[in-house]
């Protein structure tokens, strides 16, 4: 299971530098186009922000692994070992379950469209943006499911153990 979460980790950490170089690069172009050009292509602001989006799709299931997301633990901190690990399991589940009503009840309907909407500047299709909100939440089951497997494994191994 180690071995899985890394590949996972570094395959869409891979995925994310590859959103934040184009990023950097679309920001880039702008600045300079903004400060040496006497016309600054438009479609360079609407990159860095759908690239920006789909950074932090990619980067949020890696958040998940490394355990990188916003956590009050100070209370938690006091508390045994097992109940610690415990409750993180059942915070994981909780999230799962979460995640995974939200892809259900509003991304769906929403990322993906009837009718044809196109971004200003690219006219790129929109589906291919909101689809982030796919990719996201898709992501973050994907990566819940398999830290929730790896602390029922890492529970069930240290059952007999101490603090």
């Amino acid at each position: 299971m180690d071995s899985l979460i890394k590949k996972y980790n570094k395959f869409m950490s891979y995925l994310g530098l590859v959103c934040l170089g184009g990023f950097i690069i679309s920001v880039l172009i702008q600045v300079i186009s903004r400060t040496f050009l006497p016309k600054t292509p438009s479609w360079t602001e609407e990159l860095a922000r759908y690239l920006f989006i789909y950074m932090v799709a990619f980067g949020s299931s890696v958040a998940v692994h490394k355990k990188e997301f916003v956590a009050v633990d100070l209370i938690i901190d006091f508390l045994p070992k097992i109940i610690r690990k415990l409750i993180e399991l059942v915070i994981n589940i909780v999230l799962l379950l979460f995640v995974t009503f939200v892809l259900l009840k509003s991304v769906l309907s929403f990322a993906i469209l009837e009718y044809r909407m196109v971004s200003t500047a690219m006219q790129v299709p929109m589906q291919y943006i909101y689809f982030s909100m796919i990719i996201l939440f898709g992501l973050l089951i994907l990566s819940f499911v398999m830290e929730i497997l790896y602390q029922v494994k890492e529970i069930l191994s240290n059952k007999g153990e101490k603090d």
